[in-house]
């Protein structure tokens, strides 16, 4: 809305959500080479754990990239704002 001001990139996270970020991130990491490994045990086919991971990879681009554009949006709309 014209009349509102932007709300600042981290107007709405706790103060510590990159840290928390961070963490999830790196659990579904492990979670995704734990579901890789299995795949691999189970017939020691090499294509099932490389899906596997490309997925995980995949989801967590895709994020990482929405975060991103999220603060870069965040970061333009506080720019704009008139200053008084």
């Amino acid at each position: 809305m014209p009349g509102t001001p932007a709300p600042s990139p981290n107007a709405d996270l706790p103060p510590d959500a990159e840290k928390l970020l961070r963490w999830i991130m790196l659990a579904l990491v492990a979670w995704g080479v734990f579901q890789a490994l299995g795949s691999w045990l189970f017939n020691h086919d090499p294509r099932r754990p490389l899906l596997v991971l490309a997925c995980v990879g995949g989801f967590l681009g895709f994020w990482l990239a929405m975060l991103s554009a999220r603060r870069r949006r965040l970061t333009a709309e506080q720019s704009r704002e008139p200053r008084a």
